[in-house]
């Protein structure tokens, strides 16, 4: 059913290739011919759809471009051991429930997950720093996220899932990345914890369902159109400052007509929508 690739040191092998006709659970052994099994080739579970479940062993340290885009597929956990990871890994597995990322992992390209449109648990240990751009892109099932305080890299991470109504930043966080939640329309509110200290580009731009957004003073660095086409019924309430950060862009409310409330040590500057 699997094949394998001896590396060229024969000290460890690879998947290469699973037969399309692999049926239910896989399980990818840690070892072949006496050699660990350390990665998992391009394409190798490529339009296996009837496979719906993979064990990956703790031996794996990479898996390669496109891996396991396979529709069949509802359930993967990516055990500590892998350590990077490529592009497109599980674009569209449109039956992909839940997954767990490895903590040490490393996701070198984009849209990992993008277009897992059945995805409603994704778990990201603190450790992960790094997961692509683009990452759960249009996983429009995904309810809710926990982004843990080691993540530094997202761009587009949860671009256009819709269906996105909790986000919970873990305290701790430094920073909220490129357009990570840009066309969540299914987010209301949405809290800044204490010690985020840069939200970037088009972070909440097109969250068209915003009505609450708290952030706290820690914030130095604001980039522009962070809240781009946001709606006038959006309240942002900015926490503990003695005056207006002068490293916030001043086009970081570009295109948006909410209303900015600035506690300035207990005295509070409203600036109306549209002002």
């Amino acid at each position: 059913m699997l094949k394998f690739k001896i590396n060229k040191d024969e000290t460890a092998c690879e998947v290469t290739k699973c037969d399309k006709k692999a049926t239910g659970l896989v399980t990818i052994p840690d070892t072949y011919s006496g050699k660990d099994v350390v990665g998992i080739k391009p394409n190798a579970f490529r339009d296996c759809v009837n496979m719906t479940d993979v064990i990956i062993p703790d031996s794996v340290e990479k898996i390669g471009n496109c891996a396991f885009c396979c529709t069949g597929l509802t359930n993967v956990v990516i055990p500590d051991s892998v350590k990077k990871a490529g592009e497109y890994i599980f674009n569209s597995c449109t039956s992909l429930k839940s997954t767990v990322l490895s903590k040490n992992m490393k996701i070198s390209g984009s849209y990992a997950f993008s277009g897992c449109t059945s995805l409603v648990s994704v778990t990201i240990p603190d450790g992960v720093k790094d997961i692509g751009g683009n990452c759960f892109m249009d996983c429009t099932g995904l309810a809710s996220v926990t982004i843990p305080k080691s993540l530094t890299e997202y761009k587009f991470a949860f671009h256009n899932c819709t269906g996105l109504t909790s986000v919970t930043f873990q305290k701790g966080l430094k920073v909220i990345g490129q357009s990570a939640f840009q066309g969540c329309t299914g987010l209301t509110s949405v809290t800044i914890p204490e010690g985020v200290e840069e939200i970037q580009n088009g972070a909440f731009a097109g969250c068209t369902g915003l009505t609450t957004v708290t952030i706290p003073k820690t914030v130095v660095k604001m980039e522009p159109c962070v809240f781009e086409k946001c709606d006038k019924q959006l309240t942002i309430n900015v926490l503990g400052l003695s005056e207006k950060p002068e490293t916030w862009k001043d086009s970081w409310r570009f295109n948006c007509k909410c209303k900015v409330i600035w506690d300035f040590g207990g005295k509070n500057i409203v600036e109306e929508a549209g002002a």
